[in-house]
């Protein structure tokens, strides 16, 4: 609920006066006669957005600049979206519930690392029912379909794209319930008032700090505020499942070993060194050797997607909002 609220207060701050007293039910486009509101622009944007809060404790101008581009990002998205949507909803009712709940399934597995509890957060603090849920996933299953048909021939793919496609895709569908971290950590706690500037202030001069060279172990005997720290902030085999989603999404979702930090949560500032990552388990590619020439061949068919795409758009009425 906090990283929602604190959502809504960015949009008061990139929106013109004018509307941003708007009640958050307002509408951010309209599109063919189908209208897009905030609400539905804010549901898209929040489990991003919720990770730019993490990775810019002070807020600021870059983090208000990351913020509009991830808003107009997903507005673009939702407005193809809606161009799609509009032209074929009398098809909607014709998707069965099975395919619509299995979707909502992947949703909790993927975004929420298969914790039912945050998704459940999650329609509280956006103010949804699961069943009004529900049916937006059924309008995004139904433009999935639209534009995954054909959109002209394609040569076969090669075994190289296949390994190719089948690395990402590998990734990005294993079992994030599974994944394993090992990590150091400097935990930096807040206090009451405004000495919360001061832990930040001491969070960001420590990152400075390790850059320049220091001692990792060392920084985190002296100021570390969590139950490693007498262990120079060693954090072995943690479990995904044991993490905030911020932190999930930081340690799981990245590639590299540098340091991340400031990261800020609910109780104070971390410092973050990734030691280790061991991704959980996905099915090998005998297995889905026919969904990945699926989606190698889906891919080939962008260009001709996106041609027939912004014909559309030249064709169909849209009005921004914000």
């Amino acid at each position: 609920m906090k990283s929602v609220l604190l959502f809504l207060a960015a949009i008061a701050l990139i929106l013109p006066a004018s509307q941003a007293a708007q009640p958050i039910n307002g509408i951010a486009a309209k599109v063919n006669g189908e209208i897009i509101t905030l609400n539905e622009l804010m549901i898209k944007v929040a489990p991003m957005q919720s990770v730019l809060m993490s990775q810019n404790p002070r807020r600021g101008p870059n983090y208000d600049r990351k913020l509009k581009q991830l808003m107009e990002q997903m507005l673009d998205e939702l407005i193809d979206r809606t161009i799609i949507y509009s032209m074929h909803k009398q098809n909607l009712q014709n998707l069965p519930d099975h395919a619509v709940e299995e979707e909502i399934e992947k949703i909790i597995r993927n975004v929420y690392a298969g914790d039912r509890s945050r998704f459940k957060a999650y329609l509280r603090a956006t103010n949804l029912t699961r069943a009004q849920f529900k049916e937006q996933q059924r309008k995004e299953l139904l433009v999935s379909i639209i534009r995954s048909q054909n959109f002209g021939e394609v040569l076969p793919p090669s075994g190289k794209e296949m390994s190719i496609e089948y690395d990402s895709w590998a990734k990005a569908n294993r079992d994030r319930q599974k994944d394993v971290g090992t990590y150091k950590r400097i935990y930096i706690l807040k206090t009451e008032g405004d000495v919360n500037k001061e832990r930040l202030k001491l969070t960001e001069d420590l990152m400075q700090q390790l850059k320049a060279g220091a001692n990792f172990a060392e920084l985190a005997k002296e100021h570390s505020g969590d139950s490693r720290a007498s262990k120079g902030g060693l954090w072995e085999d943690i479990p995904r499942t044991d993490l905030q989603h911020e932190f999930g999404y930081a340690i799981f979702e990245t590639e590299s070993k540098e340091m991340l930090g400031p990261l800020e949560d609910q109780y104070g500032y971390n410092i973050i060194q990734i030691i280790d990552r061991k991704l959980g388990p996905t099915k090998p590619l005998s297995e889905v050797r026919d969904l990945i020439k699926q989606r190698v061949e889906g891919q080939k068919k962008r260009l001709n997607f996106e041609k027939w795409m912004k014909k559309l758009r030249a064709r169909v009425p849209v009005e921004k909002m914000i």
